[in-house]
């Protein structure tokens, strides 16, 4: 982005109240530990209701109402699978030793484990959520204080109740319900505007620069081959992108090739030839550099000895299979490699003494309209082993408490079911792990179709909370500054409520 982009772009920020200042602040010399945040963007709208299942007891926001707004036909049953979790542990890890040994073993038939019930969370989180049966491992840490789940999250610019809403539709984000625009916001960490063209986690970079002062390295890397996520971007910063698997080697030939070419061109004055070696001078130290760090890695692998809760050995091409799950489907490699990738980098990042580090991690297929049961299931078991290995890899080198896991999905499903599943709708419930201090946090939605918090009469829930207060949690124990967050999140100052308390 060049000046007069740059002068653009603040001036969009005006529109909105805010006119940003890059500052640039030394952030390398501020820190004197290492953090990272690894962002799951589970890409389509997950339905998070189906994911965090409201167990409690309270007449609109429990399980009752849960039940009577979603019908039998996708509701989760009232089945506490929490015992038959805990009698898996083994000097407090989680080990599974056969398939029917699984907790939602339902002979083999998936969309029957998906309904077999839940994990109901009683430590730490009042048992007023239950999680899926078909994440036995996200229940695992949750239960061993490891996580915390954050209700009613969304695209809102300030506070506002179904009245200010019906009263004004301008309070409302642009193209609601719209994939696109709502991935778009969700991403930027603005919900009024669709113009800003940086993320969140780009404008802070913005501000620190060079932060762990290294020539090739950003801070920010997204590892999806879906294209680069947008809350990376700043406007004076980029991110770098990896494969699912690691960064791309070169192949030899076409370096061979161009050697010849170089030499042959010897006419000092060939403006393309100056061009082009200065471009690939750059370009070739970065990747020869970050195969190198791989490569090394890979040969003093620290995670040689992690197994998952089956007992693969997950970084020794160990993986797990639809037999050992108990289960007719897939495992997603490339959900199970992106965990490992970032759990890697991290070892990599803090090897090198960096100081922070953010990845991205994308997860598409969350778009349930129909097949709710069969589609859902898989992803959600897919996520669940994923997390797990990456749990898993920080244990094994101590950063548990140094990396911040979470989830992101552009809005939520809808309270009412469609018959075979469920339609978009807006606020819903994230989780993170990690550094976390555990538990339930924020308000829990009252579900009645057509109630107090339904924009529609489909069950689509008003956010009481948004991506910036969400997103500032984080960037507080990351170690930004008000002013930085300010920054980095313009719509924050909107809310009396900047830290909602879920990191450690």
């Amino acid at each position: 982005m060049d000046r007069r982009e740059f002068l653009k772009y603040t001036g969009l920020f005006g529109s909105i109240g805010f006119l940003p200042k890059i500052v640039y602040a030394d952030a390398s010399s501020r820190f004197n530990d290492f953090k990272a945040i690894v962002l799951v963007d589970l890409q389509g709208g997950n339905d998070a209701l189906n994911t965090f299942i409201p167990a409690g007891n309270d007449s609109k926001t429990g399980y009752k109402n849960y039940y009577d707004q979603r019908g039998s036909s996708i509701a989760i049953p009232d089945t506490d699978l929490m015992d038959k979790l805990r009698n898996l542990y083994n000097n407090g890890d989680l080990q599974i030793s056969s398939a029917s040994d699984n907790p939602y073993y339902e002979n083999k038939d998936i969309q029957k484990s998906y309904m077999k019930g839940f994990y109901l969370l009683d430590n730490y989180f009042d048992s007023k959520i239950g999680v899926n049966s078909l994440m036995p491992e996200i229940a695992y840490w949750m239960d061993k204080g490891r996580g915390a789940v954050i209700q009613n999250i969304g695209t809102i610019s300030a506070p506002y109740s179904k009245s200010d809403l019906e009263a004004d539709k301008s309070k409302l984000p642009p193209s609601l319900f719209a994939h696109n625009v709502q991935h778009y916001l969700a991403h930027i960490g603005i919900a009024k505007s669709i113009s800003i063209p940086t993320g969140w986690l780009g404008r802070l970079a913005d501000i620190w620069g060079n932060v762990n002062q290294d020539s090739v390295y950003k801070m920010n890397i997204n590892l999806s081959g879906y294209g680069i996520e947008r809350a990376m971007f700043g406007a004076q910063t980029f991110p770098m992108n990896y494969s699912y698997s690691g960064p791309i080697p070169i192949d030899k030939s076409i370096d061979t090739s161009f050697e010849e070419w170089n030499y042959e061109r010897k006419n000092i004055g060939d403006i393309f030839r100056r061009l082009y070696v200065q471009l690939r001078s750059k370009s070739y130290y970065e990747t020869m550099t970050t195969i190198k760090d791989w490569n090394n890695i890979n040969n003093n692998n620290p995670f040689v000895n992690v197994t998952d809760a089956y007992g693969n050995k997950i970084f020794d091409n160990g993986s797990v299979n639809k037999n050992q799950l108990g289960l007719e489907m897939n495992v997603n490699k490339r959900v199970i490699e992106s965990f490992k990738t970032a759990s890697k980098l991290i070892a990599i990042a803090k090897n090198k003494g960096f100081k922070r580090l953010t990845l991205s991690i994308v997860l598409g297929g969350f778009d349930q309209h129909s097949n709710l049961k069969k589609d859902h299931s898989s992803r959600l078991r897919n996520l669940s082993l994923g997390v797990d290995v990456f749990m898993r890899a920080m244990r094994e080198i101590n950063a548990l408490d140094e990396v911040a896991l979470i989830s992101l999905s552009e809005f939520s499903r809808s309270t009412a079911t469609n018959g075979d599943g469920s339609d978009h709708a807006w606020g819903g419930a994230q989780f993170v792990l990690g550094a976390v201090n555990p538990g339930n946090y924020g308000e829990f939605p009252d579900l009645t179709v057509g109630g107090d918090q339904d924009i529609s009469k489909k069950g689509r829930l008003i956010p009481t909370l948004s991506f910036s207060q969400y997103y500032g949690t984080v960037l507080k124990w990351f170690g930004a500054t008000e002013d930085e967050i300010d920054h980095a999140l313009p719509e924050l100052k909107n809310f009396s409520i900047r830290d909602i308390g879920f990191m450690a």
